[in-house]
């Protein structure tokens, strides 16, 4: 049961990103369709970062003692003023590791 269902996950993610790529349907698509697309990444990625940042080992909420928030208040910074990845996961790290370990 569970490996047909692994298999009809991995069949069903596979046609989600061939279909678009192999012409089968137009690509004149809706202009608020396009618009919308750019709302995905945001949509997908902030539960699992707001998850990963809130929750410690036993599953409890810290504020006080949690270094992944502030590391990531900190690169929030970093990105809002540079507006560069390379530099906002540098010093969100970097941060991370500093607080963490002194």
């Amino acid at each position: 049961m569970i490996w047909s269902l692994i298999i009809l996950c991995g069949v069903i993610t596979f046609l989600i990103r061939f279909i678009p790529i192999s012409g089968i349907i137009s690509s004149n698509l809706p202009l608020f369709v396009k618009q919308s697309f750019k709302y995905i990444p945001l949509a997908v990625l902030t539960p699992i970062i707001v998850n990963d940042l809130s929750i410690i080992e036993n599953k409890n909420f810290f504020i006080i003692e949690n270094f992944k928030l502030y590391a990531a208040l900190i690169a929030i910074l970093v990105a809002i003023i540079w507006n560069n990845v390379l530099a906002t996961i540098s010093i969100g790290m970097a941060s991370f590791l500093i607080m963490s370990n002194f």
